[in-house]
């Protein structure tokens, strides 16, 4: 081969090679999808750990349960007589007031009283009757679906 053919050669060769993309969106996206995946993976994995503040219930067992509306108000009574109003802390002495100033403001909501099954039945009767008296048509007593 003469020179004037390694020439020739060389500069098809230069001419005819693949050029280089200087772009790199679909790896960048790849990147930032894969990361999206990832975010979305550990919230829905950790998000069943994230309790409620303040006080753990033992629900009792019905075999027919229905869902909470979004309006309907909550609350939440431990056997040792700890009340959370809608995960608020809220004094025994202060929940009739608390109660009244929810059923004025949401008159079509009903209440679900969440109580630990140890509660003594005076109890969830004294919060029933505080909760009519302040206005709600509606109270309900919460329970966990039968497994």
């Amino acid at each position: 081969m003469s020179r004037n053919d390694c020439e020739a050669v060389l500069y098809l060769h230069r001419s005819f090679r693949p050029r280089r993309r200087t772009g790199r969106g679909f790896l960048t996206g790849t990147v930032f999808l894969d990361a999206a995946l990832l975010i979305t993976a550990f919230v829905l994995a950790v998000s069943p750990f994230v309790g409620k503040p303040g006080i753990r219930l033992d629900l009792p067992v019905a075999g027919q349960t229905e869902s909470i509306r979004p309006n309907d108000m909550v609350l939440s009574i431990s056997n040792d007589q700890l009340f959370f109003f809608n995960d608020q802390p809220v004094q025994m002495d202060r929940l009739l007031p608390v109660l009244r100033a929810a059923a004025q403001k949401h008159p079509d909501a009903a209440l679900i009283l969440e109580a630990d099954q140890t509660l003594p039945q005076s109890s969830a009767i004294a919060v029933y009757d505080a909760a009519s008296e302040a206005g709600f048509r509606q109270v309900f007593i919460a329970t966990r679906p039968n497994p």
